[in-house]
């Protein structure tokens, strides 16, 4: 027979075991509910690129656009109406030829109610007919630049802000081995204060070491929530919790290519081609305006059939009794004060030539703005490759200052803080590496985009070099 403590024991054991069913039941719901997401640079781009609420409203323009390019032509599509008027005179109606009727004749009374009807067609032929359906193109081309240009902003954004989250990870990582062996060495050097081997000033210091690393800690978890968050907004996901990283920074091993071949690119950029569609953009409303010095001609057929007789009665299915006051017509139209010097539309026109000399100017700055940033991006990219390959340098030296401190430590000739520092020091060593190739990225992926290319298009492998 079980004893009160055999009892007691054997129900603590059931309710840690309720306890642990209980706490594992519950992280597999909270699991099943939020489901871990792996994300990685392309999957991002693909969901900003669909989610986008940007880019989902610029899409909604290009359709509007295109349906505006589908029916341009429908300029040439005659005016048309029609109409049908039934009235009713208030005062009774009397035959004006009453007076004249011999004596004891009956006048005729006409009829009280009226029908007639008109059709109308109407078409105007001018130069800025032509010049209009001209724009109509133009706009739905640019907007299917803009959109791509969006789309190529949306893309950069995303692939810098998702590598900049990779490199926050490894700071993180860091900052958090630096605390925990922060913590172990205050552990020791507490253990080696209450033994009298160290004083208390050494032990408040190191105290105040350890409390100063986690606020920045706990900074950098915050910066890295709300990066986090605004990579999920920007992509179109509706929560951030239990999201996956997957990603790595280090680089393939592609050289640039020569800064001759990228300056040869430079007119690809999208505020050289914007600039150089303002030009097209001028020369149409030039011809639009220019076109009001033009004649036009308006053509008009209108048919106006009116009834004499009753139209509640059998008058209307006679032919004789309509008449119809409609006309073919043809009317040519001459501006006459657009030609007269000093015009306002004269003034116009010598105002948009000057905007285009302007368009053309800024075309020249684009393309000088871009060469001077290629330039300096290349530039760049040089040094960043230069001092990555110091610190490949420096890691291994890192490396093996660590295999030599787990060597000395198992050994017995230096105790566990030296394998913690050398590991901290490779830590350093790595994260610095890191951020290097992070910029090396970075400033690939802004080249890329100055040149409206991809990184694989202003790269290439290092052995076709040799």
């Amino acid at each position: 027979m079980m004893t009160f403590s055999q009892k007691h024991a054997a129900l603590r054991v059931v309710l840690a075991a309720f306890v642990l069913w209980t706490f594992a039941m519950t992280t597999a719901t909270a699991d099943d509910s939020v489901p871990l997401q792996l994300l990685d640079v392309d999957t991002a781009v693909e969901l900003a690129l669909a989610n986008n609420l940007g880019l989902r409203s610029q899409r909604i323009d290009v359709l509007i656009a295109e349906r505006n390019n589908d029916h341009r032509f429908n300029v040439l599509i005659p005016q048309l109406s029609a109409q049908g008027t039934l009235s009713r005179p208030n005062a009774e109606p009397t035959d004006p030829l009453a007076g004249f009727l011999p004596p004891g004749s009956e006048p005729e009374t006409p009829p009280r109610w009226r029908l007639n009807a008109a059709a109308n067609a109407q078409l105007t032929l001018s130069t800025q007919m032509i010049h209009g359906v001209r724009s109509v193109a133009d706009s739905y081309r640019n907007a299917e630049i803009e959109l791509a240009d969006a789309e190529r902003e949306i893309v950069l954004e995303v692939r810098k802000a998702f590598y900049q989250l990779l490199l926050m990870q490894e700071r993180l990582a860091l900052a958090e081995r630096r605390l925990d062996a922060a913590e172990q060495r205050l552990s020791e050097i507490q253990d080696n204060y209450e033994a009298g081997l160290v004083d208390e000033l050494t032990l408040l210091q190191t105290e105040v070491s350890v409390a100063n690393q986690r606020p920045a800690i706990l900074r950098q978890r915050r910066a890295m929530e709300t990066a986090l968050q605004r990579l999920a907004t920007t992509i179109g996901l509706p929560s951030v919790e239990n999201i996956d990283l997957r990603g790595s920074i280090e680089l393939d091993s592609r050289s640039l290519r020569e800064t001759g071949a990228l300056l040869a690119e430079v007119s690809e950029n999208a505020s050289v081609r914007a600039a150089r569609r303002g030009i097209e953009g001028m020369l149409t409303r030039i011809d639009l305006t220019r076109a009001q010095l033009y004649p036009s001609l308006t053509i008009s057929f209108s048919l106006s059939p009116t009834l004499s007789g009753d139209p509640w009665s059998a008058d209307v299915w006679e032919s004789d009794n309509w008449n119809d006051n409609g006309a073919l017509s043809f009317t040519l139209r001459q501006p006459i004060d657009p030609l007269l010097p000093g015009s306002q539309t004269r003034q116009e026109l010598a105002n948009q030539r000057d905007r285009l000399k302007q368009a053309e100017l800024q075309v020249q700055q684009a393309l000088e703005g871009v060469e001077l940033q290629v330039m300096q991006l290349a530039g760049s990219i040089e040094d960043t490759e230069t001092t990555i390959d110091s610190l490949l340098s420096n890691v291994s030296l890192a490396e093996r200052r660590f295999e030599l401190a787990s060597e000395a430590y198992e050994a017995g000739l230096r105790d566990y803080s030296a394998v913690r520092d050398a590991e901290i020091d490779l830590g350093d060593a790595r994260l610095q590496l890191l951020q290097e190739q992070h910029s090396l990225i970075e400033l690939t992926l802004d080249l890329a985009h100055l040149l409206n290319s991809s990184t694989a298009e202003i790269t290439q492998q290092q052995e076709n070099n040799e």
